[in-house]
């Protein structure tokens, strides 16, 4: 039986795929393309639907149709082999990060929530509403394309209008609930929980609608919240939601460069103005989790933010968050009383002009304290030095963390020692980066492996996996003479990938669907072969070849083995101990014999 990989690969063309993310020319034997992964003018990006292969030789990118995936969309090996078996029509008979009956209620949700937004798009053109929200979206500046693009939709006013036509649609009352779209009422029974509001559906990065924002409708009744989220359910986690991230990923990755805004309507306002690497956080600061998911695409990141106490709040959070995770952070505040969407309807080249000059995350903050402070004031000075420096304290990377110290101190005119002194103060506070650094260093000096510190050895390793993986016939070969090859099961990875080469039918893809902490690996195997077969067009064989690194590491250890006996050897004979000296040499002897005849 066909393994889900090579299933789901053997099922759905590269060309197919790739061609809906580029425009893809016939030239010769391959296609090209202008990359997807970097700006271009001239193209440089080749498939092959043959080998069912890509590769750009501009940025050196190249793989499969899985790393295509994984790397134009951001997501990992599983979600990506998920997202073409969907495609394809294939269902995955080993499906690692989710039982059946999981994987069952989470598509009902899908669903549901699919429908839901469809429901309200359909509401907000209907009429039903008098067009008074259209009326209010166009004023705003908001195309009906761009309406449309993001799928806007209205809640009717009445309790049970979405309830009544997903039933009608045969969705329970509580998978309804339990997708986040009804509120449970103290009697029993349900109503809507969105109801005579305009609505935002929120996608993840694949486009599946997850919740949705709701606004009350300008005029209204403001007493209530303005702005209402769907509640944490199976699908939808706040942390972790990204407003318009699903449309604006492949312009970030382009553009290396994500602008993060406030709110839904900031997006909406940016693609008006043809600005399209943007997101929203939806009225909180960054987590964790947002960053972690933006860094798939950049590490280039420009907060937008008004200057009102709720945005520069959110703005200073956030920005401490960034920092501590090694981003590249630049700010734009805007002036009180404007947000994106005014900008856009006075003047859509405003914007980005706007956007073309943020600032550096510490020069913001040097230029705010200045516009509060009287440096010439011993208590102001102070107040000024540790609000900069508290920001300087969290940036993650040493060398410019010390840069921005040294600036500090020419600016506020203090001595060295004093911006280390306080950065000190913030480390005990919050010591997150530094104390896990420091932790991490003692482990990695602790745990250091003598492959790591013989570069060729470990490099040898390397390969031999990378060949393992690239051909399955070479780490069939290996298995079946895993005790000729004994020597390899001293490295861990070796010995793993030895160990489970028949439960994955000596498989690269299926090695990698056991755990996601090896998708690196994969790709590194893919561009391995790419270069080994050009290479190597003379048709060598792998086998052969891997005899050749086999050999080279036996000769490596015997090598390792006669510097460390040597070494033995010096200090015994400050002791005089003739017998054990004479075994050492013998030992010595032997691991010499060991290289010539491995030579």
């Amino acid at each position: 039986m066909s393994s889900d990989v090579e299933l789901v690969k053997s099922r759905v063309n590269i060309v197919d795929i790739v061609g809906e993310y580029v425009k893809l020319i016939k030239t010769g034997s391959s296609l090209k393309a202008n990359c997807p992964f970097h700006q271009e003018k001239t193209p440089s990006f080749i498939v092959n639907e043959d080998k069912q292969f890509y590769h750009c030789f501009g940025c050196n990118q190249s793989g499969d149709i899985l790393t295509f995936i994984m790397e134009i969309e951001g997501i990992g090996f599983q979600e990506a082999l998920k997202m073409l078996a969907e495609r394809s029509g294939v269902e995955l008979q080993n499906n690692f990060s989710q039982n059946k009956e999981t994987k069952q209620k989470n598509d009902t949700f899908y669903s549901i929530l699919d429908l839901t937004a469809r429901f309200y798009a359909k509401q907000l053109f209907a009429g039903n509403n008098d067009n008074e929200i259209l009326k209010y979206l166009r004023e705003r500046g908001m195309s009906d394309e761009i309406i449309k693009k993001f799928k806007i939709g209205f809640a009717p006013k009445g309790w049970n209008y979405l309830e009544n036509f997903l039933v009608n649609q045969n969705f329970t009352k509580e998978d309804i609930f339990e997708a986040g779209l009804l509120v449970e009422k103290n009697a029993g029974g349900y109503y809507d929980r969105f109801r005579n509001r305009i609505i935002f559906p929120i996608a993840d990065s694949l486009g599946r609608v997850v919740g949705f924002t709701a606004r009350v409708l300008p005029g209204q009744d403001e007493s209530q919240a303005k702005y209402v989220n769907t509640p944490e359910s199976p699908l939808y986690h706040k942390s972790s939601i990204l407003y318009g991230i699903d449309l604006a990923k492949q312009s970030i990755k382009q553009k290396d460069q994500v602008i993060i805004m406030e709110g839904n309507m900031d997006v909406m306002a940016a693609w008006q103005a043809d600005v399209e690497n943007v997101v929203a956080v939806s009225g909180t600061a960054l987590t964790d989790d947002h960053i972690k998911i933006l860094k798939r695409y950049t590490k280039n990141f420009v907060l937008f933010f008004d200057s009102d106490d709720a945005g520069m709040k959110a703005v200073e959070r956030s920005a401490k968050t960034c920092l501590s995770a090694d981003v590249s952070l630049s700010i734009i505040i805007l002036k009180e009383g404007k947000d994106a969407a005014d900008i856009v309807k006075d003047d859509p080249e405003k914007l980005k002009q706007i956007i073309s000059e943020a600032k550096n995350v510490i020069v913001t903050f040097i230029d705010l304290a200045k516009s509060k402070y009287d440096f010439s004031d011993p208590h102001d000075k102070r107040l000024a030095v540790d609000e900069v420096v508290s920001f300087v304290s969290k940036i993650d990377n040493k060398i410019e963390r010390e840069a921005w110290i040294s600036k500090c101190a020419d600016i506020f005119n203090v001595e060295e020692k004093v911006i280390f002194d306080i950065v000190d103060k913030y480390k005990i506070e919050d010591n997150k980066v530094f104390k896990n650094y420091k932790s991490a260093e003692k482990s990695v000096q602790k745990n250091v492996s003598d492959e790591i510190k013989n570069s060729r050895l470990y490099r040898l390793y390397k390969i031999i996996a990378l060949m393992m993986l690239s051909y399955p016939h070479v780490w069939k070969h290996i298995y079946d003479n895993k005790k000729r090859y004994s020597i390899l099961k001293e490295h861990n990875f070796l010995a793993v990938l030895i160990r489970e080469g028949p439960d994955c039918n000596f498989e690269a893809g299926n090695f990698v669907s056991k755990d996601n902490s090896r998708e690196n690996i994969y790709k590194e195997a893919l561009n391995f072969k790419q270069r080994y077969e050009i290479e190597h067009y003379d048709e060598s064989s792998p086998i052969s070849d891997m005899e050749d690194y086999i050999k080279n590491v036996v000769q490596e250890k015997n090598k390792q083995e006669i510097t460390r006996l040597t070494q033995e050897l010096k200090k015994v004979q400050k002791t005089g101990d003739y017998q054990e000296q004479k075994n050492i040499l013998e030992k010595i002897n032997q691991a010499s014999k060991n290289l010539v005849n491995h030579s």
